[in-house]
Formats: structure tokens, sequence, C-alpha cells
């Protein structure tokens, strides 16, 4: 348990991580029905939240993150736990969850002023909402400047769908996005 000394980031990477994409898997083979993933995604979340207090006490670094699903996108445990990670590594977050309508992402990127923008998609359906918010953070002056990295499914099949799509950088977990955020920001 955290209590005794495991990391947090540990529990996420060996323990959430490959039970969210075993639940995927089961899924997408039909061998669990929605209701029994939207269950099991619950029971995640829940003990996530558990671990709340040992995220948001670390030391903050300057540094801000917006994080959301793009219109259309239900599934925000992956993004959630990116949204944790950065967290733990100091960065103010926003996360704004799943089914982010494209204006409100907007109003709230102009108001938090984030560094980095994090964009997830889990369905190769969502890319023209990735791809729409994008042009849209392009053209408003106040946020043309900030970074944005992608995430998701469709990104990890082909990893070039960043650049096609205009983002800044993609990333298929949450360390390496701390990473390639510090590189994008440095």
């Amino acid at each position: 348990s955290v209590e005794k000394g495991v990391n947090v980031k540990d529990i996420y990477i060996y323990v959430f991580q490959p039970v969210q994409y075993e639940i995927g898997r089961l899924w997408q083979q039909n061998i669990i029905n929605v209701a029994q993933e939207h269950y099991s995604t619950a029971a995640t979340q829940m003990i996530m939240s558990r671990l709340y207090p040992y995220i948001f006490s670390n030391e903050k670094n300057g540094k801000k993150l917006l994080s959301t699903c793009v219109s259309g996108d239900l599934h925000e445990i992956g993004i959630r736990m990116v949204s944790d990670f950065f967290e733990m590594d100091g960065w103010d977050t926003y996360f704004l969850g799943g089914n982010t309508p494209k204006n409100d992402l907007i109003k709230a990127a102009v108001e938090f002023k984030p560094d980095i923008i994090a964009i997830s998609a889990t369905l190769s359906l969502n890319l023209e909402n990735v791809k729409g918010i994008i042009q849209e953070i392009r053209n408003n002056s106040v946020l043309n400047k900030t970074k944005i990295m992608v995430g998701g499914y469709p990104f990890n099949s082909n990893q070039d769908l960043w650049k096609i799509i205009g983002a800044d950088a993609f990333s298929s977990n949450a360390e390496n996005a701390i990473r390639i955020s510090n590189s994008l920001l440095n």
C-alpha cells in the first residue's frame, strides 16, 4: 500500500494501466459488454480517487497542463492518468474530462493559460474533432503559442498521425508525456 511506501506511479503503471488495457481488449472481443466495461472503469476511477491525497500534495513547479478528451469521446481514464502524472510532477492540472465541446475547451484554455494542452482521442472517428480543436487553438491569438500534445489509440497505431493533424507532440504514456512536455517548453 501507499502508506507502506509503494509509489503511486507504480500503481498506475503496473496495476491500473494493464487492467484498463485488458478491459478494452475484452470489450473489443465481445467477451464483456459495455455495462461491464463501464463498471470496471468506474471501479478503477474510484480507487484512483482514493489516491488523490498523495497525488495532489507535491510542490508546484509553475507549469500548467489542460487536459481533455475531444467531443464525442467518453474514454477519459487514460488522459486522467496522464493528468495525475503531471500533478505528481508538480504541474497545476486542469482536467476537463471526457466529451468536452470545442468551444468550452477553448474558453477554458483562454482562462487557465496552460503551457501544454493534452488532447486524447480513443476512436479514429474522433480525429476530425482533434484536428478542429488544434486549428481553433492555432487561430486564437491568445493560445496560438500554446503547445499541443495528443494521445490515444489512433496515435499509438500511427506514430506520425500527430504531425499530420498539426499537434506539437504525441505520447503513448504518462511518463513520456511529462518528458516530452518539459522538452517542448525548454
